[in-house]
């Protein structure tokens, strides 16, 4: 049964994302967890892990973007990403943190379908969340979270999850009075940059089809903390689809450590064809649209080089949504991709 849910046009369902990282724009943590799930009634379990990127602007108060695959049970294949306010509460001089969050997960569900094969049901559900951090040494720290996926009318969730993450404020760790301070490239802005990728494809049907998959992309800073991308990209040849088009993108962006890393979070439409699924009656490749949400990291090797990591979420409309794990090598363009950068000090 479909999420009782009204989602956006299909081009603007991932639109929630970039409201998202604006709040992360000046994130201060990022964290990777693995742990287990259970179902709501108790009679099904398995594997689970979380990325999670968070930012405190206050002593007690925060708020996160985050990824989270809640694993494989019988009828369901479900991950999906969260926007979620935190109130914290530090002690021992900052050395450790309770947190509860509450927010809203959009939610991607492969299921078998009602005539064989697989569909994607794409919905939103609230999420409630509790979280323990430790900061035992500089920068790093440890934290354990409990989720609650609670959609109406569908199977609820329960994910435990434990792991390590990496403190990006000025300072070498938190100490008390740091919590929420802007990092130090508060005027950062991406210069020009071309980067071709090369990586796979994974369909999200119930047999999960792959493929090797490429991207070239063009990247340009419009302002402050805000990139643009014109991406090219074929995803291959899964058996299921053979898919390419062009995607436009609009990024929220951050470096760190004298712009040698840097973070952003980007959505746009995404137009393609098709060559084993024609949409026209005559059998014609006419072009279909879809959205495409993603996540990059990259490093800066030299004052022009760069190499850069891409996660793609296509969201379709035919139950052939897809995820692609890209890895490219990028030049860019003025040294350092802002104006008076220092130069990469190796």
């Amino acid at each position: 049964m479909p999420l009782p849910s009204h989602p956006a046009p299909r081009w603007l369902r991932p639109a929630w994302l970039l409201a998202g990282a604006c709040l992360a724009l000046q994130g201060q943590e990022l964290s990777v967890q693995a742990g287990a799930m259970r179902t709501g009634d108790f009679t099904q379990s398995s594997y689970a892990y979380e990325v999670d990127y968070r930012q405190e602007f206050h002593r007690n108060l925060a708020a996160s973007v985050s990824y989270l695959n809640e694993g494989h049970v019988q009828g369901h294949h479900r991950d999906g990403s969260a926007i979620q306010v935190w109130g914290r509460a530090p002690f021992d001089h900052d050395r450790f943190a309770v947190g509860l969050g509450v927010g809203i997960y959009y939610l991607y569900d492969t299921r078998p379908g009602p005539a064989g094969g697989s569909e994607n049901v794409h919905g939103t559900a609230p999420i409630y969340s509790a979280s323990f951090t430790g900061y035992p040494a500089d920068r790093w720290f440890y934290r354990a979270v409990i989720n609650r996926v609670n959609p109406t009318g569908e199977m609820k969730v329960t994910t435990a999850t434990m792991g390590f993450g990496y403190w990006f404020g000025r300072k070498e760790k938190p100490t008390p009075g740091s919590l929420g301070d802007a990092p130090d490239e508060q005027g950062q802005v991406s210069g020009n940059e071309v980067t071709l990728y090369g990586g796979q494809s994974i369909v999200n049907t119930w047999f999960s089809p792959r493929a090797r998959a490429y991207a070239a992309e063009y990247r340009r800073g419009l302002t402050g903390h805000v990139d643009w991308t014109a991406y090219l990209l074929y995803e291959g040849d899964p058996d299921i689809i053979r898919r390419s088009g062009l995607a436009a993108q609009a990024w929220a962006v951050n470096s760190f450590h004298g712009d040698r890393f840097s973070v952003g979070i980007g959505l746009g439409p995404y137009l393609y064809i098709d060559r084993k699924h024609p949409v026209t009656r005559s059998g014609a490749r006419a072009p279909d649209l879809a959205g495409l949400g993603s996540l990059t990291f990259s490093e800066r090797i030299t004052e022009h080089w760069i190499m850069r990591l891409r996660f793609d979420r296509v969201t379709s409309n035919n139950d052939r949504d897809a995820d692609l794990f890209l890895l490219g090598l990028g030049y860019r363009w003025p040294p350092g991709g802002r104006a008076g950068a220092p130069p990469l000090s190796i």
